[in-house]
């Protein structure tokens, strides 16, 4: 599910891919994962402590109590290795495919999986719990058993509710008069939530037809859009509530949440605006090709799936548990709003393809 401050996550990122892993020794596969070990965890005899190193992106977070629990039932130790944000991490992942630098991988997501998966990074392992994972989160990534689906998230416009503007209410009307000047978006290139947005307007306006999502971004272009290189500037800068002048940014459907949760206050200062179908980022994390810890590895990918590390999601890294019925604190309510997801499938060259005709649309 985002370099942040408070939303620390992404889209996705965007993204930002995700977007938004993790893998151990087992049978060898292609990257289509066809071979699976499914394996039951079991806590480690006595003896040495095991080290366990998880290559995640800067937006990992998990209460400490929790990652403390899981080593005691294992006499494991955890390191984190935080590789920059989805994308980054996932090329570092690439470059080290075959000899890793970890034993699992957290972190990429539906925008950026694939890569890896043609780069041998993952070796296939079906987790314990996998199958309470919802269908459709699954069909994200193909049902792939490289990765296991661990959170979700989506990206959305977050309205400044002091600005006393009324939301758009489609994606079309961020094209209009009313909303001329007043819309900051991420570059998609180096943003994860940039990313999710710009994949949802793919969906909505599609590739071809008389008005594509191509049209739309010129005419936001038009409109007088600003561009931002992230989240943190864009949201934190450009945006009204933080002294900037554009009352409404794409960010996270879990902000509002975020700013009560962090302020402390009894309701958000800010407004979901859903313009449309969203693109749902799904976070993943699968085992290393070549990791020294496969099983230990496999067991923290169970431990991701537990009720203990899914109830603590929401407060760590403000994107949603995959499991349903997964308990969450009332300032989450806010965050609990209905979003139709996006249909759209795509591969690495349509994504990098997006890109470019984006940055061709919105730089020239």
């Amino acid at each position: 599910m985002r370099v942040l401050s408070w939303l620390i996550v992404a889209l996705a990122a965007s993204m930002l891919v995700a977007c938004g892993d993790d893998e151990g020794s087992g049978p060898a596969a292609g990257p289509t994962g066809a071979a699976t070990e499914t394996a039951t965890s079991t806590a480690s005899p006595a003896g040495e402590t095991r080290e366990l190193v998880l290559l995640t992106h800067d937006s990992f977070d998990a209460r400490d109590d929790v990652i403390a629990a899981f080593e005691a039932q294992y006499n494991a130790r955890l390191t984190i290795l935080k590789g920059g944000d989805a994308n980054e991490m996932v090329n570092r992942a690439i470059l080290n495919a075959g000899n890793p630098e970890g034993d699992l991988l957290f972190g990429a997501d539906n925008l950026t999986f694939e890569r890896a998966l043609d780069a041998n990074v993952f070796e296939p392992y079906t987790a314990t719990g996998r199958d309470a994972v919802p269908a459709d989160i699954r069909a994200a990534i193909g049902d792939s058993t490289a990765v296991t689906p661990i959170d979700y998230g989506f990206v959305d416009l977050n309205l400044d509710v002091a600005s006393g503007l009324e939301p758009p209410a489609t994606f079309e009307d961020l094209t209009t008069e009313a909303w001329r000047g007043r819309l900051v978006v991420e570059d998609p290139s180096t943003s994860s939530p940039g990313l999710q947005f710009l994949a949802s307007t793919v969906a909505y306006f599609g590739e071809d037809g008389d008005y594509t999502w191509r049209d739309f971004w010129a005419d936001l272009r038009a409109n007088d859009v600003l561009i931002s290189d992230g989240w943190t500037d864009a949201y934190y800068t450009q945006f009204t509530l933080a002294g900037g002048d554009r009352p409404l940014v794409v960010s996270y459907t879990t902000s509002p949440a975020a700013e009560v949760f962090f302020g402390e206050l009894d309701e958000p200062p800010t407004l979901n605006v859903i313009p449309g179908p969203l693109f749902r980022q799904v976070e993943v994390a699968g085992v290393l090709a070549g990791a020294k810890q496969p099983e230990l590895a496999r067991s923290f990918i169970d431990f991701m799936l537990s009720e203990a590390f899914q109830t603590q999601i929401p407060e760590t890294m403000f994107v949603y548990p995959v499991l349903p019925g997964t308990a969450t604190p009332e300032w989450w309510s806010w965050a609990a709003i209905e979003v139709q997801p996006a249909t759209i499938e795509a591969s690495q060259a349509d994504i990098d393809r997006w890109v470019e005709q984006w940055t061709e649309i919105m730089r020239r």
